[in-house]
């Protein structure tokens, strides 16, 4: 006491100490009030800028394409809100439980601690939301959850049922009969009773069972646990925790889960002899559950803890159903072990049908590919050659790679554009590889022009496209095809800037900051005023403030067509499954004549996990895109006649998709590489139509691979048999899976014509033919070793060998492959050093090389090692061989038969005449040939040169040698000539 009046007597000193010192300052600020402030400023601008940069985004969207941008927000709003629903609502008006609000109100009480002590835990089954409130609660549920539950071909799909359209829904009660069926040893059944059901088990069945699933979850074991837990809880505070009724609930979970995984095994696509064992124990198990359940919800009025022999039977009648059900699967696992035909053949013939229907297969034609056994005579090789040289003067030379590298100096000095894709396309029956480009930022951009430069400056692709064509690798003038050549929407691969950045230009313009001082006057973009420019590109309020821009955005055509039509994949992966690579899809540039277009495949996925006897999903190549390189215009070519593209078809026809392909598109339309892939995984292995050869695995095809990696297909104008004229066709070669051999067993040609697009063809080698197909591992291979290659690589500069391409000439399985040569600067392939011809058919195990400039003289070369004749560096082997004489040596053994005429040759520089006639044609390739060019020879002297001046003129055209006399008659210079094929 005395201590605190001490201080009581002392307080006016230390308050007029704390006076003195707050008049001697300025009043402090509230600096955490201040940080609050500009905390709560700063993320309400954030908010804002956010809010109203996406919302201008939405409606520049909704401006600038329309219908075409709003029809798939309206079927994912119609799926969200149906599924959400599904999900979401309750219909127990009476009891109007929420767990969400419940949980709400639970945890308030338990933040206020003092009024929790004196107030009483509510149980979830005791709380109840007013009529009102439980209403808009159901609705606010749905609108707010809609869009984490849409799908898009579920709304498509229901907009099409609503229109009174058939998608299969009444033959859907098959699915229950499915796994209790005899199932015959035909793929019959599947064809009967799953195909019909298709587009429903693939469009309506997945989100359906997903949002079932989901709903129980939620209402089931959610709501029945926080059930549980609340009212644990309570009676724990009364000391009167009641066992019993919380294992009733626990029991009836239990069988509901299991009863909807039962229900879920009719949907299941791996259906088999143990399926109906499994689905009646599961829903037995299940079943008795919720009746036990239901017993001790009576039971637990008056009884509080289960007895031994209550939690006893509930164990034992699970472990009797367990172990009954499984005990009966095992036995009929081990019988089916030793009778697999008879047991696991019907319903590998009903996979086999499901898949083969899926995938397109039963379209594939099977040719039986007799192959003969490869052989020629000297004489009839030049015959052979003339009668292919259309096939021979159209064989594509130059990959992919080595394209690439021609086409890259043809941009010149530009650090502004590069290749993104070099693409294989045709014009009038010839092979062009077209290398598109994009635009890209210049390294030496300084950071404060970056802005500019990629909006404004770097907005299109100047030079498009550069070509050469693919057999003799010149390069061609693009114009000849493509008139506008501009591209402002394009591909952009990892470097471009079309996927990047938007590009802008103020409208009113004067003078173009583009490249080039280009002004873009087409129909892409939209015009986008202040304030909402600002909103958009807040840079735009400084640098014009009051200007209207004109924005063009989505200039990727990937990123485009996503927006616009997310119903297809637009990327794929190649590679293994443990390590898939991305790309996106090919496309390619085709013309009108007058405008530039991307063609863009449109492949659909469709999930087909819940359809007996399926894989997990399938591809449907829709149809194509066609997107203007120039305004970014979209138009949509439905080429497809599944139910789903008929569905695309029908929902998008008014706004402009149709099933008719331009005139113009038919030479240029091309079948996409990633569905031919797709499609021949499949047929490798259900081509197979036998259950017992299926189950023996003995038959399944592969891909060959060139080190390690699978060998891609081709595009190349060949004409395999039974075609009447060369046609642009993907080709893949096929060989046996698991074979040591590596030949092939056929291959699959696809055809890219308008008239047959798709058609695909198997060109099946007989196991039993004694003729074997030599594969492109082996091609090269026997290249390797061939004595002439040996000795003619160590004269090439860098060689490289190019894709070994397997060509049918005539009766003649060849492989062509091209072998590049590198120049001295760099390493940049330049040219083709030569061109072997691989023989691709052999009984003896024997196959043979030709070398030459061009597939011409290389098909000759193999020819004539075929029919024999060793080169002139080699002896003979055999009395049916003769030495095969170089080119200059037979022009001098025919000179030479001039002058045992008394005939002087004359090799003028150049030779002309009003008038020319080729009187006489001959043949001297090979030294058989002789004869009968020496007797041509002294014939031609004999009719036109008796009487002529003693000489004879010599001229080279390609690969013949000319000899002619000089006549004049009535004043007019004539030359009659004879013309010598010497190759």
């Amino acid at each position: 006491m005395n201590l605190i009046n001490t201080l009581k007597g002392l307080s006016p000193y230390f308050v007029h100490l704390w006076d003195t010192y707050n008049e001697d300052r300025s009043p402090r600020a509230d600096i955490g009030r201040i940080a609050r402030i500009a905390i709560f400023s700063a993320l309400s601008v954030i908010i804002f800028a956010v809010v109203s940069n996406q919302s201008v985004n939405l409606l520049m969207n909704v401006s600038e394409f329309g219908d075409v941008f709003t029809k798939p927000l309206y079927y994912s709003t119609l799926s969200g809100i149906i599924l959400a629903a599904i999900v979401l609502v309750r219909v127990n008006f009476a009891s109007r439980h929420s767990i969400a609000w419940y949980g709400i109100r639970t945890a308030i009480s338990f933040l206020k601690r003092s009024e929790y002590d004196q107030t009483k835990l509510t149980s979830y089954s005791d709380f109840k939301m007013s009529g009102l409130s439980f209403a808009l609660w159901q609705v606010m549920k749905v609108i707010l959850f809609a869009p984490l539950f849409s799908s898009l071909t579920f709304g498509m799909a229901v907009e099409h049922l609503a229109q009174g359209n058939d998608i299969g829904l009444g033959s859907i009660g098959n699915i229950f009969i499915i796994p209790f069926a005899d199932v015959p040893m035909q793929g019959t059944f599947a064809q009967e009773t799953v195909v019909p059901m298709f587009p429903a088990l693939t469009l309506l069945i997945p989100p359906l069972l997903a949002a079932t699933s989901l709903r129980l979850l939620l209402y089931v074991g959610a709501s029945g646990t926080v059930s549980i837990i609340s009212q644990y809880m309570i009676d724990a505070r009364e000391t009167k925790p009641r066992f019993l009724s919380y294992i009733s609930a626990i029991e009836i979970i239990i069988g509901a889960t299991i009863l909807w995984l039962g229900f879920n095994l009719f949907f299941n696509f791996a259906i088999d002899y143990n399926t109906r064992y499994a689905i009646a124990g599961t829903i037995a198990l299940g079943s008795a559950f919720i009746a036990y359940g239901l017993l001790d919800r009576k039971r637990a009025r008056v009884i509080i803890y289960p007895t031994k022999r209550h939690m006893y039977s509930r164990l034992l009648t699970a472990a009797v159903v367990v172990v009954l059900t499984g005990s009966v699967m095992v036995i009929n696992n081990s019988i089916a072990d030793a009778q697999k035909i008879e047991w696991r053949g019907p319903y590998t013939a009903q996979e086999i049908a499901v898949n083969r229907y899926m995938h397109d297969l039963e379209r594939i034609g099977i040719v039986n590919y007799d192959i003969l056994t490869p052989s020629v005579t000297p004489s009839a090789v030049q015959t052979i050659v003339d009668a292919n040289r259309e096939t021979l003067t159209n064989i594509r030379l130059w990959d992919q790679e080595a394209a690439g590298s021609k086409l890259t100096p043809e941009l010149g000095q530009r650090n502004d554009l590069h290749y993104v894709d070099t693409d294989i396309l045709r014009f009038g029956g010839t092979m062009y590889w077209t290398g598109t480009t994009t635009p890209n930022l210049p390294q030496n951009v300084a950071q404060t022009d970056k802005w500019f430069s990629e909006h404004l400056i770097y907005t299109h692709a100047n030079v498009g496209m550069k070509m050469l064509e693919a057999d003799t690798g010149n390069i061609v003038d693009e114009a000849r095809f493509f008139e506008q050549r501009r591209i402002y929407y394009g591909e952009s691969g990892e470097a471009g800037l079309f996927d990047k950045v938007w590009s802008a230009y103020p409208l009113g313009r004067t003078e173009s900051r583009e490249v080039d001082q280009f002004f873009y006057n087409g129909t892409g973009g939209v015009d986008v005023w202040p304030p909402l420019s600002w909103m958009f590109e807040p840079n735009f309020m400084l640098s014009s403030p009051s200007t209207p821009i004109h924005v063009m955005r989505y200039k990727d055509v990937h990123e485009r067509m996503e927006l616009l039509y997310p119903y297809f994949v637009y990327d794929f992966g190649f590679g293994s499954s443990s390590n898939p690579q991305f790309k996106p899809i090919d496309i390619n540039p085709v013309t009108d004549g007058e405008s530039t277009y991307w063609l863009m495949p449109l492949v659909a996925a469709l999930d087909t996990s819940h359809v007996p006897w399926s894989s997990n999903f399938m591809l449907k190549l829709v149809g194509y895109a066609i997107i203007d390189t120039y305004n970014g215009d979209t138009r949509i070519i439905v080429t497809g006649d599944d139910y789903f593209s008929k569905i695309m078809l029908e929902q998008y026809r008014s706004l402009g998709a149709t099933d008719q392909v331009p005139e113009w598109l038919s030479e240029q339309v091309k079948y996409p590489e990633e569905m031919f892939i797709w499609t021949i995984s499949k047929f490798n292995t259900y081509h197979v139509t036998d259950p017992k050869t299926y189950i023996e695995a003995r038959q399944f095809f592969s891909i060959p691979e060139d080190a390690a990696k699978p060998i891609p297909p081709y595009y190349i104008t060949t004409k395999p048999p039974g075609f009447d004229d060369p046609a642009f066709v993907g080709f893949q070669s096929l060989e046996l899976s698991g074979s040591q051999t590596k030949n092939l067993v056929g291959y699959m040609t696809v055809r890219n014509d308008l008239d047959g697009l798709g058609e695909m063809t198997f060109f099946s080698v007989p196991s039993d033919s004694q003729v074997k197909l030599l594969g492109p591992t082996g091609a090269k291979e026997t290249l390797d070793k061939d004595k002439d290659y040996k000795n003619l690589r160590t004269l090439l500069n860098n060689p490289r060998t190019g894709e070994n391409i397997l060509y049918r000439i005539g009766d003649h399985e060849v492989y062509f492959i091209p072998v590049y040569t590198s120049n001295t600067g760099g390493g940049v392939v330049s040219q083709t050093g030569t061109i072997a011809a691989v023989g691709g058919a052999s009984v003896t195990g024997t196959y043979y090389v030709g070398l030459g400039d061009n597939p011409v003289d290389a098909f000759r070369d193999y020819l004539l090692k075929l029919s024999g004749v060793a080169t002139d560096d080699q002896p003979s082997t055999g009395n049916n061989q003769t030495a095969i004489l170089d080119k200059e040596t037979r022009i001098q053994k025919i000179e030479k038969v001039f002058a045992d005429s008394g005939l002087t040759v004359v090799k003028p520089t150049t030779i002309s005449a009003p008038l020319a006639f080729r009187e006489v044609e001959a043949t001297y390739e090979i030294e058989s040939d002789f004869v009968a060019a020496e007797s041509s020879i002294q014939g031609f002297v004999r009719d036109f040169g008796a009487g002529q001046a003693a000489r004879v003129f010599e001229w080279q055209d390609e690969t013949r040698v000319n000899f002619g006399f000089l006549v004049e008659v009535n004043g007019i210079v004539e030359n009659h000539y004879i013309a010598i094929e010497v190759g």
